[in-house]
């Protein structure tokens, strides 16, 4: 009986041989064409830089990787896969960081990185306190004049290399035209372009209220518009919000009297006295908004008007603590006379 099984199986053995190579050719063919080997870019994520260190060029944005893992799940995870830098390798100066990890690799995928580490520029950047400067463009209309202007924020602050901010002292806005203007007004105007590598912290946008008033002489019961808010014996460290930032009142007066004399000799006070305790890093009160009550203080010239109504009579503030990652001994506060000037395409 064994005989015989043997006799068959050994029959034509030469022909069984021949199929059993061409079965495992076909099998080792199909579980290759199965697994994919391709060479890929992943990109690079880099880690947020602190205080005032930036990238000064354009780090290479991706690595190239080789994959190597079943065909549908390389196609499908590659573009999940990130090459990741350590914070800590990230010095000042130019070096070779070294791309430590791929995150986003799935089980039973091989990735070989191909390139190991990418060269990276760190620069410190300085901060300067500078003004803004508004400019004016022709006048209102006769028996109307420009009064007062006033401009938020009055300051911005400059991020970037020292030698580039030095010459930078102020930032004037592009103009803003007074003609056919009668009453006062508000814009927002946009800073215009500054140098290459320099930046605003910040918004962009600045208010301009301008204050237009008519030029006549008057008695009796008046009322005054566009009379600013001044923050009185705020603390330094803080930052106040007014919930106004100007007036109007209603006066008397038995004199004639113009309406500049009442814009420029009075003006209206809040009490800002909130302080910052370092100690317990708070504000004190901790209450907030503060209600404040709305004061008049008149100049010597001013002491005969009697002042009949106030609105707001009372405002309400908001405080903050000054922004802690701007030291204040290593901000440079331009005062000077030269500055930016925008470009002749962006006044409005």
């Amino acid at each position: 009986m064994i005989l015989k099984l043997f006799g068959k199986m050994v029959r034509n053995w030469k022909a069984k041989l021949i199929s059993l190579i061409i079965a495992s050719i076909f099998y080792v063919n199909l579980q290759n064409s199965k697994v994919l080997i391709k060479t890929v870019n992943v990109p690079i994520d880099y880690p947020k830089l602190s205080g005032n260190l930036s990238y000064s060029k354009n780090p290479e944005k991706t690595i190239p990787v080789r994959v190597e893992g079943l065909k549908d799940v390389v196609n499908y995870y590659s573009q999940f896969m990130k090459a990741v830098i350590d914070p800590e390798d990230v010095q000042l100066g130019v070096t070779e960081v070294p791309i430590k990890k791929i995150v986003g690799v799935p089980s039973g995928v091989k990735v070989t990185k191909l390139k190991k580490t990418v060269p990276v520029e760190i620069e410190s950047r300085g901060l300067k306190v500078v003004p803004i400067e508004v400019v004016f463009e022709g006048n209102p209309p006769a028996n109307f004049e420009k009064l007062t202007q006033i401009l938020s924020p009055q300051k911005i602050t400059l991020s970037g290399k020292p030698q580039d901010l030095e010459k930078i002292n102020k930032v004037v806005l592009p103009e803003i035209s007074l003609v056919d203007r009668k009453e006062p007004f508000a814009k927002t105007v946009k800073i215009p372009e500054l140098p290459k590598g320099v930046n605003v912290l910040g918004s962009r946008d600045v208010t301009v209220n301008v204050n237009i008033i008519p030029l006549s002489y008057k008695t009796g019961e008046q009322t005054a518009a566009g009379i600013p808010i001044v923050c009185s014996g705020l603390d330094p460290k803080l930052d106040a919000e007014l919930s106004e930032e100007q007036v109007a009142i209603r006066y008397f007066s038995l004199k004639p009297i113009r309406s500049a004399q009442i814009l420029t000799g009075i003006t209206a006070q809040v009490p800002c006295n909130y302080i910052f305790d370092p100690i317990k890093n708070k504000i004190v009160p901790e209450l907030q908004p503060q209600v404040a009550k709305v004061r008049i203080i008149k100049n010597k010239d001013l002491k005969g008007i009697e002042i009949l109504q106030i609105s707001p009579e009372k405002i309400e503030i908001r405080y903050k603590v000054k922004e802690q990652n701007i030291d204040p001994d290593n901000i440079d506060e331009g005062t000077g006379m030269e500055g930016i000037t925008p470009h002749p395409s962006d006044r409005s």
